[in-house]
């Protein structure tokens, strides 16, 4: 008797209190208007990563910092992984890289009074320009062949606003985060700038954990069974529309 009303009370508190979700910390950068501190469900990327997850039962925390720190320290294993980042080769011995999650359009933001029209990147090291870059972020391999005179800073602001005001000539930029920050925290500088066309490439985007840590190769696979079933869904096409803005305009 007393043995049935011990699995009776077991039991009984299994239901009322539910099992603790799994926890994991991902560290981020802010990269707006696809992944930041200061955006609704912390933007579309952190949302797709967070919701993913939670289809496998696990509970996802962010912490933001800059993206040189929050790569290295990712690499080193003080963060089982990071919200996103773009394919390196240099990476793939630090990082596990997950299904992409979708694609950035990168192009060159340039000021609107100097007349400019890409045609290829052996022009742009013929006339010498400077090439503004955030540290750590991975470039398109014909701008590094190119091997312009480029100048690394901490952050995305810095390097339109280092571009407006003639600093630096050209900025390689994914085009949805180029016009968020001129719109909202650049708008002094919006009529000054403008991007090229046509686009660079199309670069997807990657969650992508540390090999320092034990878990990461079979936390990536759930990750990627539970991002499957999310693009699969009405719900993935809901956090598109809902967290990401339309651009197209110069």
């Amino acid at each position: 008797m007393k043995y049935f009303l011990h699995c009776l009370l077991c039991g009984w508190l299994l239901l009322v209190w539910p099992l603790e979700a799994e926890r994991l910390v991902l560290a981020s950068s802010n990269y707006h208007p696809h992944y930041a501190d200061d955006l609704p469900q912390q933007g579309v990327v952190t949302e797709i990563v967070r919701q993913a997850f939670a289809l496998q039962g696990i509970d996802v925390e962010v912490v933001f910092m800059p993206f040189g720190r929050a790569l290295y320290e990712t690499q080193q294993g003080n963060f089982t992984g990071l919200i996103a980042a773009w394919y390196d080769e240099e990476r793939v011995e630090h990082f596990l890289y997950s299904q992409p999650m979708y694609a950035n359009q990168i192009v060159l933001f340039k000021r609107r009074s100097m007349p400019l029209s890409f045609r290829n990147y052996q022009q742009l090291a013929e006339k010498r320009l400077r090439l503004g870059v955030v540290q750590g972020y991975a470039q398109p391999e014909g701008l590094l062949r190119a091997r312009l005179n480029t100048i690394a800073v901490a952050s995305d602001e810095q390097v339109f606003r280092m571009l407006a005001l003639g600093r630096v000539d050209l900025v390689p930029a994914d085009k949805h985060n180029g016009l968020y920050l001129l719109r909202h925290q650049l708008p002094e500088y919006a009529s000054q700038l403008e991007y090229i066309e046509p686009a660079l490439e199309q670069r997807p985007m990657y969650l992508v954990l540390s090999k320092q840590d034990p878990r990461s190769e079979q936390l990536m696979e759930r990750f990627n069974r539970g991002l499957l079933e999310l693009q699969a869904s009405n719900q993935y096409r809901a956090i598109i529309r809902s967290l990401l803005p339309a651009t197209g305009e110069h």
